[in-house]
């Protein structure tokens, strides 16, 4: 995709917060999920790296553990888009359904993609697939109906084997997108405020506690917290916001060192009590305030922010595709690097030259609009 500055500039005309905006955000957010996988206690342990210019590790992994949180940034972004989208729709059980669909098969069709290219690669290398669906160690006899289940992203709710751990996140987006509607009407009924509180109280009067990192309950808040940017049209008052009528400059400043000190008093008190009781300081607050940032900061420098556009636009194939190579099949290659700072970088640009690749096969075999026509055929109003 070639973003042009003409097109975003018509963009801004018609959006506070457009669709470029959304992909610099998810530019970062996937830059931070490759530091939090690849700077963890678990891979010091393994590797010997260094923290140049940190003096240990122990600050580089406390932050980059606290990176977690881009989870909730995706979240938070499919909470606003999804909004704004299913705003416009008459709300009527035939156009529900069809907006559900919709949306499900837009979101897995690029799953589907790369899910067939890894199964390939993976089978043709060491029969991954077969180990790991039919003959691997599981809770119920091994089967290809495992694969079936993983490929529609529904491993983690079905508690099946999946090709990848991290691919999680599929599972916690079918969630998301189905029970939308159910959260916007009791947002529209109750309150957005009523049912973000609603889903903070839940698990703690019902004892469940810290749902798990694994878990789209942990992330909820995020969701809703985008829902509401949408609906209040948040990043338009940021905008307009100052803290200094008369020098703005001077108010960007102050804001500038306010987010950063929000930002890292989250990460220090996360770190100190730890995500039991408090998980969506990490999970849903630290997220609005480096969006927050990034929307106010990040996109006013103009390479940086082109850069991180065309990144966020291949987020999701990253996501998908970089743990194959530093867990599975080329982590002694990735910590060969040696520096901490340098590894996520390396593995950013491999995963990023694949995911290029990965694109130009789809545009090849014309797979986006195979897509466009079964959609059109099969959830047309």
């Amino acid at each position: 995709m070639i973003i042009k500055k003409s097109d975003i500039e018509k963009a801004k005309l018609t959006s506070s917060f457009t669709t470029y905006d959304s992909m610099l955000v998810k530019g970062v957010a996937i830059i931070l999920l490759v530091f939090h996988h690849c700077i963890s206690m678990n891979q010091v342990e393994k590797h010997t790296m260094n923290f140049f210019p940190f003096e240990s590790y122990h600050w580089p992994v406390m932050v980059c553990d606290s990176f977690k949180l881009c989870v909730g940034m995706f979240i938070f972004i499919t909470g606003y888009g999804l909004y704004k989208s299913y705003s416009k729709i008459e709300i009527r059980n035939k156009t529900v359904f069809n907006w559900t669909g919709t949306r499900l098969f837009k979101t897995l069709s690029g799953f589907w993609f790369v899910y067939i290219l890894v199964f390939i690669i993976t089978y043709a290398v060491d029969k991954r697939p077969l180990t790991l669906y039919v003959t691997g160690p599981t809770k119920m006899e091994g089967s290809w109906l495992y694969a079936v289940i993983d490929f529609f992203g529904l491993a983690n709710i079905a508690g099946t084997p999946t090709l990848i751990g991290t691919w999680w996140y599929m599972s916690a987006v079918v969630i998301l997108i189905i029970f939308f509607p159910l959260l916007f009407s009791m947002g529209e009924k109750f309150s957005y405020f009523v049912t973000a509180f609603a889903m903070i109280l839940l698990p703690r009067i019902l004892g469940i506690g810290f749902p798990g990192t694994k878990n789209v309950f942990s992330f909820v808040l995020a969701f809703i917290l985008g829902m509401v940017f949408a609906k209040y049209d948040v990043f338009a008052k940021q905008d307009k916001f100052t803290l200094f009528k008369k020098n703005k400059l001077l108010s960007d400043i102050v804001l500038f060192f306010v987010y950063l000190f929000a930002f890292f008093m989250v990460v220090y008190v996360t770190d100190k009590l730890g995500r039991k009781y408090l998980w969506e300081l990490n999970y849903c607050i630290d997220p609005v305030i480096v969006i927050l940032f990034a929307n106010k900061y990040l996109k006013r420098i103009p390479i940086l922010n082109r850069a991180l556009m065309y990144i966020g636009n291949h987020s999701l194939n990253i996501f998908l595709i970089h743990t194959f190579i530093r867990y599975e099949y080329l982590n002694d290659f990735t910590y060969s690097f040696k520096y901490a700072l340098l590894i996520p970088f390396i593995l950013l640009a491999i995963s990023f030259a694949l995911s290029v690749a990965v694109e130009l096969l789809k545009k090849l075999i014309r797979y986006d609009k195979f897509v466009s026509k079964i959609i059109k055929k099969t959830f047309a109003n």
